[in-house]
């Protein structure tokens, strides 16, 4: 048995993206707690940052909690993991609109390239990923240096951690994927397994 921490991505008044009527923080939290259940079937214990849409705490009140349970609480978390869906735009200089790049898509996970331990989780979450032919992008793995800026879910708190971009909302084909309950099991499952996989090594 692991102990491990997920987040679901924004919540309460920060939606995060938003993209033809949907809202990144509700597809976050369906993610989340379907992985949750995933993983406490498979026996491990599951800390999560959010349950619901409210409340939701701050992001900087989610690292705090994160660091000062893995510091006080025994055991430490073995990982933390934060789930996201993201877009792709740019801005129309002629009338300042910003329209989707409709064929930017895929999955990722973001890591510290200073954690060899992030490294290996975001590795091996991404394989497994893969291997449920889901699509990958950057081969399924970005450093922070390589997204060009830090982000406090990975660079403010002390377990391994990633932070998955799960797909596209501005690519109709993955926004359709993302919102179907078969295609979030295969993902989730497939999350879980790369994270069981971390955890053998």
């Amino acid at each position: 048995m692991a102990n491990l921490c997920t987040d679901a991505g924004h919540g309460g008044s920060d939606s995060g993206a938003v993209w033809e009527g949907t809202e990144e923080k509700s597809l976050n939290l369906q993610y989340t707690l379907a992985l949750n259940e995933e993983l406490r079937n498979r026996g491990h214990k599951v800390l999560t940052t959010r349950k619901s849409d409210n409340p939701a705490p701050p992001l900087m009140d989610r690292c705090r909690l994160i660091n000062a349970h893995h510091k006080n609480k025994a055991p430490e978390f073995d990982l933390i993991i934060s789930l996201h869906c993201n877009v792709a735009a740019k801005r129309n200089e002629a009338t300042g609109i910003y329209e989707p790049l409709e064929n930017v898509k895929g999955f990722y996970a973001i890591y510290s390239a200073a954690s060899q331990r992030a490294f290996q989780l975001a590795s091996a979450i991404a394989q497994k990923v893969g291997a449920n032919d889901i699509e990958l992008r950057h081969n399924g793995m970005l450093t922070t240096i390589q997204l060009g800026r830090t982000l406090a879910w990975i660079h403010r708190t002390l377990p391994p951690a990633v932070l998955l971009e799960m797909g596209f909302m501005t690519n109709a084909q993955e926004l359709k994927r993302l919102k179907d309950a078969a295609y979030r099991k295969t993902m989730v499952t497939a999350i879980a397994d790369g994270i069981e996989a971390y955890l053998n090594q």
